[in-house]
């Protein structure tokens, strides 16, 4: 059975920019990762859970992070994130605890295991989780039946976990920080003008950030935010949700930041579908419109 949420447990997740040090240098919050993934010392506190590993691969290897898939000679498997820097670190152990939060409840997450902290470096070890992941799932679907029915299970996850009871925050003081965080992730040349306008902003990233200052919706509800929810990190087994991963984002602030990430993976009777699925039964353009544009400074 699974279990309910405790509302005094889940009302600890703060937004979060309070949770993680905005006071880093760019050098600090990017570093370059450096790292063998195939020679990695692993931590003894990962291999007293693992035992010894006779097999490790690798299909993330990022800039300031990387995943290890791990086997042991019982042939278990496991998932280890990698981070380096106390900006990716502070992520990773974020990520830990809404893991922790979360795992056995209708909010699917791979178990967490072991969160290891030896710097320069962050380590966090997870169960594998099974599925694939839904933008194959998608790309491969057969009808637009077979889509439809992944956008109603993927509406119906996020409306559970918007669904989560959070602490005393207010909906402004959730929007101020995340504008702060973006004005802080431009001001410290986080993103390049190039990956702005991979992302769908043309123009100037300073003005479209004033802009969003400008035109700021009205206050709405506040909700647990996954803060990357795309269909890379949903898991699937036919059309059931096995997990939803990298939890890294996590944040307090309006539905429509997630949604928004969403409905840009989905066509529009895939998206009416997701919508109808979450609870709702027509798109707020404009809203959607602006925490599209937000998302694109703080998913970094």
């Amino acid at each position: 059975m699974k279990r309910a949420i405790d509302s005094g447990t889940s009302e600890s997740i703060r937004p979060r920019i309070r949770s993680i040090t905005c006071a880093l240098t760019p050098a600090e919050r990017l570093p370059p990762m450096s790292l063998d993934p195939m020679t990695l010392r692993l931590p003894a506190q990962v291999l007293a859970v693992t035992g010894p590993v006779v097999h490790r691969s690798s299909p993330y290897h990022g800039r300031c992070g990387l995943v290890l898939l791990l086997q042991n000679a019982s042939e278990q498997r496991f998932v280890l994130k990698v981070a380096r820097g106390a900006y990716r670190m502070q992520e990773l152990a974020l990520e830990y605890e809404v893991l922790k939060l979360l795992h056995g409840t209708e909010i699917p997450v791979p178990k967490a295991l072991v969160h290891v902290q030896s710097r320069p470096l962050g380590f966090l070890l997870m169960e594998h989780a099974a599925g694939r992941s839904a933008t194959d799932v998608l790309r491969e679907a057969g009808s637009s039946d077979e889509r439809d029915r992944i956008a109603m299970a993927v509406g119906s996850m996020l409306s559970t976990l918007h669904h989560l009871p959070v602490g005393t925050v207010s909906w402004q003081e959730c929007i101020d920080g995340q504008l702060l965080w973006a004005e802080r992730h431009l001001q410290e040349k986080v993103m390049s003008r190039a990956e702005f306008r991979a992302k769908g902003i043309t123009g100037d990233p300073v003005k479209e950030l004033e802009r969003l200052r400008a035109t700021c919706p009205k206050p709405g509800v506040v909700a647990v935010l996954h803060g990357d929810f795309r269909p890379k990190n949903v898991l699937l087994d036919g059309e059931r949700i096995t997990s939803v991963l990298d939890w890294s984002f996590t944040d307090l602030g309006d539905p429509w930041y997630d949604l928004a990430t969403m409905f840009g993976y989905l066509d529009p009777a895939g998206q009416q579908v997701f919508l109808n699925a979450y609870g709702l039964e027509a798109v707020d353009r404009e809203r959607l419109d602006w925490f599209r544009s937000l998302s694109v400074y703080l998913a970094v």
